[in-house]
């Protein structure tokens, strides 16, 4: 989802700027995290990860994306551990931090380890002191 006000981030920002919500109700969608956020500052991008076998359904959690980081930081201080407004009183607390990019990019906010075959990852080269194959073919041509 695109906010019409938000400004563009300078490439390779949103690694701070990514807030992870978690805790969202089932019924919760990107409407209502944009008016709840967007007190905090310029939003670019809010992700609601689906169910694979259920696509009408959201697995509880969220990505939202600010131009800044500061912002990202305001909204984490002011809604962790806090209830998102309009569900006041039915005890879902959110829990809202900064995101991990590696797990960020595996819940299809970009390109990460979780998206390549494991012997392309860093991990399974630091481990294994070997390029794959296809790798070592295509920096010999």
């Amino acid at each position: 989802m695109q906010n019409d006000t938000a400004i563009n981030a300078p490439s390779g920002s949103n690694k701070k700027s990514t807030v992870y919500v978690a805790g969202l109700a089932p019924e919760v969608n990107e409407d209502q995290l944009l008016s709840a956020f967007v007190t905090f500052g310029d939003i670019i991008d809010i992700k609601i990860p689906h169910e694979v076998h259920d696509q009408s359904k959201h697995r509880g959690f969220a990505f939202i994306t600010f131009s800044l980081p500061s912002d990202a930081q305001d909204a984490i201080d002011n809604f962790d551990l806090n209830e998102l407004p309009g569900y006041q009183g039915r005890g879902r607390f959110l829990k809202c931090s900064l995101a991990n990019p590696d797990r960020f990019a595996s819940e299809g906010g970009g390109s990460g380890r979780f998206d390549k075959a494991i012997w392309a990852t860093d991990e399974w080269q630091q481990a294994h002191g070997e390029k794959p194959r296809d790798e070592v073919a295509v920096e010999g041509q």
